[in-house]
Formats: structure tokens, sequence, C-alpha cells
């Protein structure tokens, strides 16, 4: 899985013109048909989307191009989840949050449980990443918990990708960032900068 820009039309032209990369060798991703379509939980209501798929014209391993606004394995878009993440860095709770985002209690909770559990991996992730972007920027302080330090840092690292990069949501370059893997499972690295 590779997440690209939420723009068929250029993801489209970038394959045709091979300037995305293989993830797995670093050669040129060709167009390789579609993924299955998917229905996301977007803010404002289900979003539809196919991902393209890629096949590296080197070494022949196909990748999905996920567009940003999703995460891997999740029915809700970035956005909505980093919505939920914000909301409780500002102490509300699960229920609160689900409430006010019309989803699943117990969906929240597995946000929430799952970023708390990475908070300090996501913050150091996201201070590096910023870091890298913006050699200017100064040292992050601490600006409570665990949670609300990993939803600051996020939002800087986004700051600075959409300063030096262009203007893309905030929330979609958590994604972009951690390789459509935030709320992963498994202890995999995310792309490091």
């Amino acid at each position: 899985m590779l997440i690209v820009e939420n723009d068929p039309a250029k993801v489209e032209t970038d394959l045709a013109e091979g300037v995305i990369g293989c993830p797995a060798c670093g050669g040129r991703l060709a167009r390789w048909s579609f993924a299955r379509r998917r229905r996301l939980r977007g803010e404002a209501g289900p979003v539809e989307v196919r991902p393209r798929r890629g096949r590296c014209v080197a070494c022949r391993k196909t990748q999905v191009l996920l567009p940003d606004l999703a995460l891997g394995r999740r029915v809700d878009a970035v956005a909505v989840i980093g919505r939920a993440f914000m909301a409780a860095a500002a102490g509300a709770g699960h229920r609160k949050v689900a409430a006010a985002l019309d989803r699943p209690a117990s969906t929240v909770r597995g946000w929430l449980r799952r970023f708390r559990w990475a908070a300090v991996r996501v913050a150091a992730h996201f201070t590096v990443w910023a870091h890298r972007l913006d050699s200017t920027l100064a040292a992050l302080d601490p600006v409570g918990s665990a949670l609300s330090d990993a939803v600051d840092a996020v939002g800087v690292a986004a700051r600075a990708a959409s300063l030096r990069f262009g203007p893309r949501p905030g929330w979609s370059w958590a994604s972009v960032l951690t390789g459509g893997a935030l709320l992963c499972n498994t202890s995999s690295p995310w792309p490091t900068p």
C-alpha cells in the first residue's frame, strides 16, 4: 500500500509519467488495474474511492495507491479519526466524541486506545518529520498529556509539510507521513524522513 494524493487524475498522470516510485525497490510504478471500491465514512457522509493499483516495472510487485484521505484498514476517513483525537486531547471522553462524530462508541474507544498506546512514538515520529521539513523550527514544548503532545506534533508536521510541498489537509499529511499506518495494529515502522 502506498499513500497518494486524493486526485485520481493526478495519480493517472503521475503513473503515466513514471513519477511514483516503488516502495520495495525504488523502481517506477506503472498502471495495473484497480483495487476494490471502498466506501469511507467521511465528515459529510459516505465517500466512494476506487484506489488505483501500480505495478513496478523492475521488481513486478504491485501496490495499492490509497488516497491520502484514508488510513489502511479503516472505514472512516482520516479527518474523522483526527477530529476524535483532537477532541480527546481537549479532554472529551470516547462516548462524547462518538456522539459528536455519529460513530459507534466502541469504534472511537478503539481508535483512542490505539492512539494513546502509540502516543509517545507518534509524537516522536512527527516531531522528527517537522524538523526535517522545516530546519528553522524550534523545539516542540510539551503541551500536556502524551495524547495532546502527539496531536500537537501531527499539527506541526502537517503545517511544515504544507508549507514545503503545498496545501493538503492536516490529517491527510498524517496519513502520508505514516504510510497510511497511523493506527496499524503492528509495530511495523512508519516511513522515515
